[in-house]
């Protein structure tokens, strides 16, 4: 979750749902956020604090490793990159569509796409952002993190603020920082509270929902892009970039299918 959070591709949220910790990662954020100070409530809440806890630290050096490293592979490599950034969300959508009511998937899918597809395909401002942006990033941030699909980091790109947050991290802009972990506690209070009632209520179309966001990125992982932006197809005389590209795709692809029948197999 860490590490794809650095990369405005796929969402930590869907690495939640694949690998079957979604609806616990939510009940863990309403019970913090919620928290009374009673006895009956004062467990659950020490559990949930621990949960988060491990879930943090590992989510701390997966992202500290992604900046690392897998940055600079995006700048060397591009293509090859978002080839295989491709298969990954393409695996997603199939291993999340087998757990999903094929009723469910018929009626919600589709708006999942008509809310994801707007979002990943509205442009990108270059413009220097105002100190108060990180703190409307930091709510949007937060809020896309939690939601499978629309990553954080790619709700920070639409806003205009992936590289400006990058660089105020690397940078310790202490004020940058702070406006934006205002955003996000105050997110942080409301949003997981919503999620974990739809979740345990609605199940199966929030399911179906979340895969219809998961397929809306493939938009913004497309690999070629004209110079405005915008997906083109390969031209003539790239069919070994283009060979190289299906590869990488395939292998993302296997990697998820992969990875999940192990996780479906620890479970079990």
């Amino acid at each position: 979750m860490g590490i794809v959070e650095v990369l405005p591709g796929i969402s930590g949220g869907t690495v939640a749902l694949l690998t079957q910790i979604y609806e616990r990662l939510v009940d863990s954020l309403s019970q913090i956020a919620q928290f009374r100070g009673t006895d009956v409530d004062r467990g659950a809440w020490i559990a949930s604090l621990k949960f988060l806890a491990q879930l943090g630290f590992w989510m701390v050096c997966g992202f500290v490793a992604s900046m690392l490293t897998i940055l600079e592979f995006v700048n060397q490599e591009p293509l090859l990159f978002w080839g295989a950034v491709l298969g990954i969300i393409i695996g997603a959508v199939v291993q999340l569509s087998r757990a999903a009511n094929r009723k469910d998937l018929v009626r919600f899918v589709p708006l999942g796409l008509l809310v994801g597809i707007p979002v990943v395909a509205f442009p990108a401002t270059s413009l220097e952002p105002p100190l108060w942006m990180f703190a409307v990033g930091g709510i949007g941030a937060f809020s896309a993190w939690i939601l499978p699909g629309i990553s954080g980091s790619m709700m920070l790109l639409l806003m205009g603020l992936w590289l400006p947050t990058l660089e105020a991290v690397r940078h310790l802009e202490m004020t940058k920082l702070a406006l934006f972990a205002g955003g996000m506690a105050l997110a942080f209070a409301v949003v997981p509270r919503i999620l974990a009632r739809g979740v345990r209520r609605y199940r199966q179309p929030m399911l179906a929902f979340f895969i219809g966001l998961v397929a809306s990125t493939l938009y913004r992982a497309w690999p070629w892009r004209s110079d405005t932006g915008f997906p083109e197809l390969p031209t003539f005389g790239m069919e070994s970039q283009l060979l190289a590209v299906v590869v990488c795709m395939i292998l993302g692809c296997a990697c998820v299918l992969i990875l999940m029948q192990l996780v479906e197999r620890d479970i079990a």
